[in-house]
């Protein structure tokens, strides 16, 4: 997005109002104590806006959103089947990225090359790529980065079209020396974006470390650290997209592995490689792709020995340590390369659990066929009596 001077006044006070309600609601729960104050009572929207005539100026809805989303967060955190449990909330400060989001058509109205928000007016725009046809439009949410650069999120309603089958499966293990390794032979290259940024990086920050926190030179070489943390995230995004997608396109069953990505990140060194990598975003891909566009996706156990297990024979090599790269297996004599034989065993893992799937599936629907007919004799019968 590309606001006017004006419209980035509206679009900084709709930021403003929306942090505004986001940090009464944290000061407010923070409050919360099981015994002496149990149900903190926290404020409206509309309350807030009689009491304060400049949230007036923005759109209601924009602040409802933050509301929601509040409300969201609390029923996460006192939800007991959270499997992580969250922290409390934080503040949100004036500089960092801020967002509010528009439901409904009459909110927002998207054009050519501009987009009309309530109470902002039309923003000139450049799509990053175009909106699928018939698709019916829900929400926006705009947003806006610590450079200063605003962008509008469209979440549309449309019928996503399935890629055509392969015929292939594949096994995928991940690692740190290749990204990934396919069951197939071949690998992904691991393309190190943080590490190759690291010079440039440490150097921007060790001139940040030597300005005076609050003065100009400070607010310009900040940017300049955070342009640096950008383009990393995006090259990272771009290669796991793309990478994800390529799978998806080639295969019709994945299967990888399930991965304690937290507890290995407690490794001090391993942990800047792993998070580098980003494994569990590239599942998470790998995910809702899979089922977008009709593929199926098979997570193995996680504590599944694929790489200490030799995929000819299947006799485990307990011996086996991370360093090693290649072994031999003692029982049939076959050479092995760590990763590629992880991979075939991950592999035939999730046949197998595919197959058991789908023979149970058939049995449940023979049951459910034979319960129906059941039911049909009984009613005829008690019709015929």
């Amino acid at each position: 997005m590309y606001p006017n001077k004006t419209q980035e006044i509206l679009l900084n006070k709709t930021f403003g109002a929306c942090r505004f309600l986001w940090n009464n609601y944290v000061a407010t729960f923070n409050t919360y104590d099981k015994e002496t104050n149990p149900s903190p009572i926290f404020k409206t929207v509309k309350q807030f806006r009689e009491e304060t005539g400049w949230m007036r100026e923005v759109s209601s809805k924009a602040v409802e959103s933050k509301e929601n989303d509040f409300k969201e967060f609390k029923n996460r955190y006192f939800d007991s089947n959270q499997k992580i449990k969250l922290n409390r909330p934080k503040f949100k400060k004036k500089g960092s990225k801020e967002s509010f989001t528009l439901c409904g058509n009459s909110r927002f109205k998207l054009y050519t090359n501009r987009i009309r928000l309530e109470k902002i007016g039309k923003v000139k725009i450049v799509q990053h790529q175009p909106l699928p046809e018939n698709c019916i439009l829900r929400s926006v949410t705009v947003s806006k980065d610590i450079l200063g650069h605003y962008y509008a999120s469209i979440l549309v309603e449309t019928e996503v079209k399935h890629f055509e089958k392969t015929g292939k499966t594949v096994g995928i293990d991940v690692g740190l020396k290749e990204f990934a390794t396919l069951s197939d032979g071949n690998t992904i290259h691991n393309p190190r974006y943080f590490r190759d940024s690291q010079a440039e990086l440490k150097r921007a920050q060790q001139h940040l470390s030597r300005k005076k926190k609050g003065s100009t030179r400070y607010k310009k070489q900040k940017l300049k650290v955070a342009k640096i943390h950008k383009k990393i995230s995006r090259q990272r995004e771009l290669f796991l997209h793309t990478t994800s997608l390529n799978i998806v396109k080639n295969y019709d069953v994945i299967s990888i592995e399930t991965l304690n990505v937290i507890g290995m990140l407690k490794n001090k060194k391993l942990s800047k490689s792993i998070s580098d990598a980003s494994w569990s975003k590239f599942f998470s891909y790998l995910k809702y792709k899979s089922e977008w566009y009709g593929k199926d996706l098979i997570q193995v156990d996680r504590f599944a020995p694929t790489s200490k297990t030799c995929s000819n024979c299947g006799s485990i090599n307990k011996d086996l340590t991370l360093k090693v790269r290649e072994w031999t297996c003692t029982e049939c004599n076959t050479k092995h390369d760590r990763d590629l034989n992880a991979s075939l065993n991950i592999k035939a893992l999730g046949t197998s659990s595919a197959q058991r799937t789908q023979r149970e599936c058939k049995t449940l629907a023979t049951k459910q066929a034979s319960l129906k007919c059941i039911e049909y004799n009984l009613i005829k019968n008690y019709k015929n009596s």
